[in-house]
């Protein structure tokens, strides 16, 4: 038994190799997954089973044929990749993969065993069409193709299935993965069983095995340790990355120059003979040359004998040349032959060549590429190690254990910065940065045992202000405090009023409060009749911002109101609607002075006492809403106007909208912090505001128009300042004079 190397013995030993590095890459790494398990175990289980295609095409023995138990290792392979698509990322069904896995592996064990069974008794054949020893059991190498087939369509379909799930999770990788896994996996297996059913040759399906293993497995490499969460070491990804580059190269390099040599061994032998043929002389290496005769050519019935390399590069063998296997016999021994013609092409020569001879010349063209692959897997593990240690994971390794000390509290730590690279710049940004959280910690020493007296210094100032702040607040609230009301009354027209300010605030150990809410109310002949004139409005701003629109309002308002007073025998032919008219247009006209820093809402109305009319102005404010027989319902007022302060063109149609009051309605008008309550928090913590004025409705027919219990109801919801006004016209058995009809909302323009 000799080593004799052959060109699949170079191909199948790059993925014996790189196999056997990825399974312990992945082995190796520390407290790994159930993924990176079951994928190192399907690498080490193909690196078995290219190990046993280097044994049948480097060994020529009978023993080479026990080859044929390895290749068995194929079928675990196959699950372990399927077990590999349960487990990644996360695991999944763990009770139903493990049957699965579990029946999966009976089946292969029990055919293993029926398979050496059937081998054990055999005698090793040498099959020609690969140049291997093998056996011949026909049937259990079909059911084996079968196996085969069918643990690797089983995989596909398991990582069809979890690449489905995964992208429904946001996970795309597990479908490069099955991707990848298929041209790994398929196209040898549909080339076995290509060759098993005779349609291709043997050297043909480990053409293909090869092609397909050695970037598929080096693709799967890049792809998992890219995508894993499992904490693979930083020099053992770099120095598999380039193995797998260095073997991925010299495979191709042997692919286009060691299929040549065969050639080379033809046409030696080919000039060999055919100088011994003019020379009339055997050639000394040969093992017989003669002239065929008519009748040898046709009762010879032998098989071409193809080249492993077949279909690398165009071959320079003449076409016309056959080329032949002869079986060992008791005259000559296993043997290359080779039948041509020199220049009469019906003439024919033989001449045999010991195929001993011509492994021999493809082991000595093969080895030199042997001692390459060898030389390079050193190096890279080895070399590349030490290479890599000392000018990448040394100085990373420094710079964590300088990381590990900070954090630990010692800010002594200073790095020596040896190369000034990308890693060198990172490392003097860490001393810098270790320099700085020094110096802040020595500062902030300093200013830690002069912290006291700097809080006593800082609390007295502090102290000081908000005194000063909250006198200023109370003498805002008490400018603001004259123009509220609480109740009023005018003959049938009852004006009710609520307000509570959002600052509240405490003075001279008494509770005030200031904001940007108003109500007011107040009696005036209009047109010589009795009216009631009410305002709920809302100035824009915090605090003492909005209480200063409040008080600017109420004093202009106020204002008005007096002057109508003073003026009220001569302005008989004054109706409420020019009397809205002037009083909107004069808040307007002041407001607009403040160029738009000071902003109002509001509602101004007018009711007849005597006919429960109703005219109103509304400046962007909520909608008014109608209290009657038990059933609160919003007044749909448009907006006509934009808010108090914004430029109002007095030549434009200046609109009034008005409605009947019937004996016992009420008429709720308020601010919009009623309608601004808290609902609760949504899932980023913000606030969740509730923005539905028909709300509102409800608590009015809940409390039957209470203000009082209307505001204990929401007074825990509340973002901003609120302010009701409840104006009653009360039961009368008094006929409408003007109008006996139950009145609809309407609206009046007027010029």
């Amino acid at each position: 038994m000799s080593l004799q190397l052959t060109f699949f013995s170079f191909g199948s030993s790059i993925v014996c190799v790189f196999t056997t590095v990825l399974g312990i890459f992945l082995f190796g790494i520390r407290d790994r997954s159930k993924s990176s398990s079951y994928l190192a175990a399907a690498f080490f289980l193909l690196s078995i089973h290219a190990f046993a295609f280097f044994i049948a095409y480097s060994i020529d023995s009978t023993y080479a044929a026990y080859h044929r138990w390895l290749i068995l290792a194929v079928i675990p392979a196959f699950s372990c990749m399927g077990q590999f698509f349960f487990n990644y990322p996360d695991p999944i069904k763990e009770n139903f993969s493990k049957y699965f896995f579990s029946s999966q592996l009976l089946l292969w064990f029990c055919f293993s065993i029926y398979y050496i069974f059937s081998t054990l008794n055999k005698t090793p054949i040498f099959d020609f069409t690969e140049q291997i020893w093998t056996f011949s059991v026909p049937l259990e190498n079909k059911i084996l193709g079968v196996l085969v087939f069918l643990y690797s369509f089983l995989m596909i379909i398991t990582g069809i299935w979890r690449s489905w799930i995964s992208r429904k999770e946001g996970n795309r990788f597990t479908g490069l993965f099955v991707l990848f896994f298929i041209l790994l996996i398929f196209p040898p297996v549909i080339a076995n069983s290509m060759s098993r059913a005779g349609l291709i040759s043997r050297a043909t399906f480990l053409t293909v095995y090869t092609f397909f293993m050695i970037p598929g497995s080096f693709t799967v490499l890049v792809l998992y340790i890219n995508t894993t969460s499992d904490q693979t070491r930083f020099l053992n990804r770099i120095t598999g990355i380039c193995l797998g580059t260095f073997l991925l190269i010299l495979y191709w390099i042997g692919l286009a120059s060691i299929g040549r040599q065969e050639d080379t061994f033809d046409l030696g032998k080919l000039r060999e003979s055919e100088n011994s043929i003019f020379l009339k002389k055997v050639p000394e290496s040969s093992l017989y040359s003669f002239h065929l005769s008519d009748e040898k050519k046709q009762v010879d019935d032998r098989k071409k004998f193809e080249r492993q390399s077949i279909g690398y590069y165009e071959s320079s063998f003449p076409s016309d040349v056959d080329r032949f296997f002869s079986e060992e016999n008791d005259q000559i021994p296993r043997a290359l032959v080779y039948r041509f013609s020199l220049q009469d092409p019906n003439s024919k020569y033989e001449t045999a060549y010991s195929y001993k001879e011509y492994r021999e010349f493809l082991h000595q063209a093969v080895w030199p590429y042997f001692i390459v692959l060898f030389s390079t897997v050193l190096i890279v593990l080895l070399g590349f190690r030490i290479f890599f240690k000392g000018a990448i994971w040394n100085p990373l390794k420094n710079l964590l254990d300088g990381i590990g000390k900070v954090n630990q509290g010692d800010l002594s730590t200073q790095i020596q910065v040896r190369i000034q690279d990308e890693i060198g710049f990172l490392t003097g940004s860490f001393n810098g940065m270790v320099s700085s959280i020094r110096e802040a910690r020595t500062a902030l020493s300093v200013y830690a045992d002069t912290l006291e007296d700097q809080v006593k210094d800082r609390t007295s100032q502090l102290t000081k202000l908000l005194e000063q702040q909250q006198g200023d607040y109370f003498l805002t609230s008490l400018l603001l405090k004259p123009f509220g009301i609480q109740q009023s009354k005018n003959g049938k027209v009852i004006v009710e009023a609520f307000t509570r300010q959002k600052k509240q605030f405490v003075f001279k150990e008494q509770n005030h409060e200031i904001g940007g809410d108003i109500c007011m109310s107040a009696n005036l002949k209009i047109g010589g009749a009795n009216c009631s004139v009410f305002i709920n409005a809302d100035a824009m701003g915090k605090s003492i911002q909005g209480a200063g629109g409040a008080i600017v309002l109420g004093s202009v308002f106020g204002s008005i109101l007096n002057r109508s007073r003073l003026f009220e025998d001569k302005t008989i032919e004054l109706t409420p609607q020019r009397w809205l008219r002037a009083a909107f247009l004069e808040l307007s006209k002041v407001f607009e002075i403040f160029e738009g820093s000071m902003l109002v809402t509001a509602i101004i109305g007018v009711i007849e006492e005597s006919t429960g009319k109703t005219y109103l102005v509304n400046a962007e404010h909520p909608s008014p809403i109608l209290y009657r027989n038990g059933k609160a319902n919003l007044i749909p007022t448009k907006h006509f106007f934009g808010r108090i302060g914004l430029p109002f063109d007095p030549s434009s149609t200046f609109t009034v909208q008005s409605f009947q009051l019937k004996p016992g309605d009420c008429l709720f008008i308020g601010s919009d912090g009623k309608d601004d309550l808290i609902l609760g928090r949504r899932e980023d913590g913000t606030k969740e505001i509730n923005e539905n004025q028909e709300a509102f409705l409800t608590r009015i027919e809940e409390t039957k128009g209470d203000l009082d219990q209307i505001y204990r109801n929401v007074e825990e919801f509340l973002t901003d300042d609120i302010s009701f006004l409840k104006i009653e016209y009360s039961i009368s058995n008094e006929i409408n004079r003007t109008n006996g009809k139950s009145s609809n909302l309407v609206t009046n323009e007027w010029n």
